[in-house]
């Protein structure tokens, strides 16, 4: 895309010399980051979740997560009459 290469540089220049210009619009004009925000822990509902690498470390294991799904279930393809089911599924937390 040709326009793209010629817009960006404008858009870059415009952005960053203008003082008036939004703090959002200042973020834009820099550019892409290619960071990736991390975190070996996290806190959801009072409740602290780690890492299963942080986890090993510790006496007190919470790494460990559930999630029950709900759908419809059929016993045949020709059922008729299909039933709300509901199946649990366990994991570990690799990363956040």
């Amino acid at each position: 895309m040709e326009h793209n290469r010629t817009f960006m540089p404008w858009f870059k220049y415009k952005g960053l010399k203008d003082s008036t210009t939004l703090e959002t619009m200042t973020w834009l004009a820099s550019g892409l980051m290619f960071d990736v925000i991390s975190c070996t822990g996290y806190e959801v509902n009072n409740c602290i979740f780690y890492t299963k690498f942080m986890d090993e470390k510790s006496k007190i294991q919470n790494c460990g997560v559930t999630l029950e799904a709900e759908s419809m279930q059929f016993c045949t393809s020709k059922d008729a009459n299909p039933i709300v089911g509901s199946m649990t599924y366990y994991g570990i937390i690799e990363q956040i």
